[in-house]
């Protein structure tokens, strides 16, 4: 393989770059996926509960998503604003329901009632669950119960308001919910302004989702370009070189872009999926970094060494021999550990395992035996400039025999 890439090195890194190119522009098909529906195993109590909830019961039930309101004044006071935010919540398309304080058990109290139970029984959070006979004769029991269970929608200084909603979106845990989270909080701040109220915030898996999902990818977009340039130091350090460190960074950038954009494909593109784990980005770029620079040193090293005693050419399959099986025999060991993850019960793991155990297999078989051998073979003499090596270089001359013949070539 080594003979036939120095031999071609033009035809071969045409072939590799068209190829990574190819699977790295898919990447703009890339969409982070919700946190996923996590069922529980079939045939357990747990998973009938579920069956029967989603049978009978809308997702809030069990999936709730949160809207909370901070009031400057208790709504026992003005109790227009809490009818108000209950009206603007919805009236806003993004909602299908919203239960608050004032239907908080499937009955509806109107805002006289709430201020004459409070008036009567006080804090809703203070009584019991079930209406004591002394009371039955004063206060009516839907009425009681109402009260009672609005205790989970009204904070005990009436200040603090909070709404069960359904999204449009559909559950909470869906890559749809997530991408709605923007349009939802905006609705919830028009309905706050309308109420008149001094904060207000939306809670619950797909807020929690999108919100991760911002950070990750922020602190991706800050941690790739400080890892770039710290192991470009480290490469120039130990090659001293100003130009191999370049394309050996740029090659793995590339590796991982054509490992994630595979991913999008076979899960996005071919499976159906509605987008990605938000994580798996982050994963990739920290597993294939730290590795495939690791692969990087161990075969540009070796062909340094072999380039002080040989021309280029023969350096690079003597190198690529020498190490090849050790490179290769490490990225199958872990390709084949995060392949373990594809056989996984949830996609978002599977996901996982698959895109690391393809991005490992890419830059062992592609870019460690191809792209690398072929580019160090055309760029020639600069990839070791400014060192000394640069100006020892030797022209590999055709039908010649190499020099230090005593070692051993692929």
């Amino acid at each position: 393989m080594a003979a036939r890439v120095t031999a071609r090195p033009k035809r071969t890194l045409a072939i590799g770059l068209t190829v990574f190119v190819a699977l790295a522009l898919v990447v703009l098909a890339y969409t982070p996926a919700g946190f996923g529906n996590q069922s529980a195993p079939a045939g357990s109590d747990s998973a009938a509960g579920e069956k029967l909830l989603d049978t009978h019961f809308p997702i809030a039930v069990r999936n709730p998503t949160s809207v909370v309101m901070r009031l400057p004044v208790s709504v026992l006071r003005r109790p227009s604003a809490l009818s108000a935010a209950s009206a603007a919540l919805a009236r806003e398309p993004v909602f299908t329901a919203v239960t608050g304080a004032l239907d908080p058990n499937g009955a509806t109290l109107s805002t006289q009632e709430l201020l004459s139970l409070y008036s009567t029984l006080g804090a809703p959070q203070r009584l019991p669950a079930s209406e004591p006979p002394a009371l039955a004769r004063r206060v009516p029991p839907r009425l009681y119960a109402a009260y009672a269970a609005s205790s989970q929608f009204l904070s005990p200084d009436g200040r603090t308001l909070q709404f069960y909603v359904t999204l449009r979106a559909g559950d909470p845990a869906s890559t749809a919910a997530l991408h709605a989270v923007p349009s939802v909080r905006a609705a919830v701040k028009r309905a706050a302004d309308a109420a008149g109220a001094l904060q207000s915030g939306v809670a619950g898996e797909a807020a929690a989702a999108y919100d991760v999902s911002q950070v990750s990818t922020g602190d991706l977009r800050l941690i790739i370009p400080v890892v770039l340039v710290v192991i470009a130091i480290l490469l120039t350090i130990l090659l001293r070189s100003l130009v191999a460190p370049l394309y050996l960074i740029a090659s793995v950038g590339l590796s991982y872009l054509a490992a994630l954009g595979l991913a999008v494909l076979l899960f996005v593109e071919l499976g159906g999926e509605s987008g990605l784990n938000f994580v798996l980005p982050f994963f990739m770029f920290v597993f294939l970094m730290a590795l495939g620079e690791d692969y990087n040193i161990l075969v540009i090293t070796r062909i340094r060494e072999e380039a002080a005693h040989a021309d280029l050419p023969t350096a690079v399959r003597r190198a690529v021999a020498a190490s090849g099986g050790t490179v290769t025999s490490a990225g199958l060991v872990l390709a084949g550990t995060f392949a373990v993850l594809t056989v996984a019960g949830d996609a978002q793991t599977r996901e996982i395992g698959l895109g690391l155990a393809a991005g490992v297999l890419l830059d062992t078989f592609l870019v460690r035996t191809l792209l690398i051998p072929s580019l160090v073979v055309l760029i020639g003499r600069w990839n070791w400039w400014p060192s000394r090596l640069a100006s020892e270089y030797r022209e590999a001359k055709p039908g010649a025999p190499a020099r230090g013949g005593a070692q051993a070539e692929a």
